[in-house]
């Protein structure tokens, strides 16, 4: 990536987001596994940071109670490894998470985040509230919430809704 590089953060399709999705959180398993219950539903939203027309980092937020609330449950965060470390991750987390408290300020947001990534979470205000577990195949997790902050917008993404 170079300075003069426009990654754009903005809502997009599954579609956009599943071959990124597969060959971060899925490799080596069949694609159908990097889709998720819950993606086609008309209240979910899916997030991409587009960089010459491909996906380099996607989330998608599904409505999933949350301790018995109406919540916004994080799925399938990836980064494509050539843009890791670069802070395109947390752009487009602040992204997201700025444009849903538009559409629905204050609502908890939770997760079952990797162990390896969890302190990524806890940069952006998230917690820690389980012990680990294995998540089928997939390997050691912990769920985690989302404490009510605004979030600080990072400038590495030009914003698109």
């Amino acid at each position: 990536m170079t300075s003069g590089d426009r990654i754009v953060c903005r809502r997009v399709d599954v579609a956009t987001i599943l071959p990124l999705r597969h060959r971060v959180l899925r490799p080596g398993r069949p694609v159908e596994t990097a889709h998720f219950d819950g993606d086609e539903a008309d209240t979910t939203r899916h997030y991409a940071a587009v960089l010459d027309g491909e996906a380099i980092a996607c989330l998608t937020l599904v409505a999933a109670a949350w301790q018995g609330h109406d919540a916004w449950q994080l799925r399938g965060m990836a980064t494509d490894d050539r843009h890791r470390r670069t802070g395109i991750g947390s752009a487009l987390l602040s992204h997201a998470l700025a444009d849903v408290d538009t559409v629905t300020p204050g609502r908890p947001m939770w997760c079952n985040a990797r162990i390896e990534v969890a302190d990524f979470y806890r940069h952006h205000g998230w917690s820690i509230v389980s012990a680990p577990f294995d998540s089928a195949g997939i390997g050691p997790h912990v769920r985690m919430e989302r404490h009510a902050r605004s979030d600080t917008p990072d400038t590495l993404c030009v914003t698109s809704v």
